[in-house]
């Protein structure tokens, strides 16, 4: 029995910024709205384009524009006092993955009592609906625009760590899919986002909680950024390849939404939280060995794994999982990015934190094939 859910409204393709006016109207609650970003929006001229379309409708608009990679529990507890004293009627959220994972933590905890800190370890439930919630992406991507789930880092000195808050009343109402608002994405970005989007993908299709739905979403995502994304990172002006990818980012949002991510993410979130390397860049350098290391399932219960990787290979345009591996660390070296932990400054001392804190639960174990600790050492010491 298939099961697929995903209750977000989609508004994608060029231009589509341009229906915020008509959007807002649908779904705030008054007439005070916040706007939460990181500031290169404002330098780029998106927050005042936004600004200038709502209020014309006599909104009352307010910004926070001081979301940076990795939200920490901190910036949550700000930015959910903020919107409480501010009694808003609607949020939106605008920016990469960082920013529209604050935005829809501070939507739901704004209705809620308590900070983020009793959800996450207190296992405080979410009883109230947030206030309602439209994701803008300007990269391609996390797809949290159309996911429940929100990454949050716990960053104190001597602790740092990844969770995630979810619940189905944080999906967004509505995503406002622009690929003209991923044109401004530098080289780098668009490169480190890309390969994000590509993992999540894959994972979804290989991950034990898949289905006919969720897997057609993956195929194309996987297809779509696999083909695009050096393109992208070579000609940022590329309106019809920012489309592209967009559309993949999307797709694989779409997919992941259902499915969660696998043993890929559980490992790159060590990497990130203990060495700073940027997330979508931590999955890649894994995500060649996970396939590898996946075409060898055998699993009694999974008995379509095997046939799922090699479609997984068939998207890569490779024919087996070692020459996919290879495509993946040729792609990254295409775009200028490390394929090798060494280059990072991670060493052997460094495997065994990874190791040791790499085992996220309901990640690890969504995987085809069982991962023990000797299975994660071999991969990583082969990484140096």
């Amino acid at each position: 029995m298939e099961e697929y859910y995903n209750p977000v409204k989609i508004v994608f393709g060029s231009s589509s910024l341009n229906q915020i006016g008509k959007i807002v109207e649908k779904y705030k609650l008054n007439n005070k709205i916040l706007i939460i970003s990181g500031k290169t929006m404002r330098e780029l001229g998106v927050i005042q384009r936004i600004e200038t379309i709502l209020e014309k409708n006599e909104n009352v608009v307010e910004t926070f524009e001081k979301v940076f990679a990795n939200p920490t529990f901190r910036l949550i507890d700000e930015t959910t006092l903020l919107a409480r004293r501010g009694e808003y009627g609607l949020i939106i959220g605008i920016g990469g993955g960082s920013s529209l994972d604050c935005a829809k933590c501070t939507a739901i905890l704004s209705k809620n009592e308590g900070n983020i800190s009793d959800y996450l370890f207190n296992y405080k439930n979410i009883t109230n609906s947030g206030i309602p919630f439209i994701a803008i992406p300007t990269t391609a991507g996390t797809g949290s625009e159309v996911t429940m789930w929100a990454t949050v880092w716990r960053n104190d000195d001597e602790f740092k760590k990844k969770y995630s808050m979810s619940d189905k009343k944080m999906y967004a109402k509505v995503a406002i899919v622009d690929p003209e608002l991923t044109l401004s994405l530098p080289p780098y970005q668009t490169a480190i986002t890309g390969l994000d989007a590509l993992s999540q993908a894959i994972e979804a299709y290989w991950s034990r909680n898949h289905n006919p739905t969720s897997d057609k979403h993956a195929l194309e995502a996987i297809s779509l950024i696999f083909n695009n994304v050096e393109i992208a990172f070579k000609d940022s002006t590329n309106l019809e390849v920012r489309e592209k990818m967009l559309f993949g980012s999307l797709e694989s949002g779409l997919a992941f939404s259902n499915t969660k991510t696998t043993a890929v993410h559980s490992v790159s979130y060590p990497i990130t939280a203990l060495y700073n390397v940027p997330h979508g860049l931590a999955c890649a350098l894994v995500l060649g060995s996970f396939l590898v290391f996946n075409s060898k399932v055998c699993n009694e219960n999974l008995p379509e794994a095997s046939d799922r990787i090699e479609k997984i290979v068939e998207c890569l345009d490779s024919q087996n999982a070692l020459e996919a591996k290879e495509k993946i660390e040729n792609l990254m070296k295409k775009m200028n990015l490390p394929t090798k932990l060494s280059e990072l400054g991670i060493d052997e001392n460094g495997i065994d934190l990874i190791i040791k804190e790499g085992f996220t639960k309901g990640r690890i174990e969504n995987n085809p094939r069982k991962v023990t600790k000797n299975d994660l050492y071999k991969i990583l010491i082969n990484l140096l």
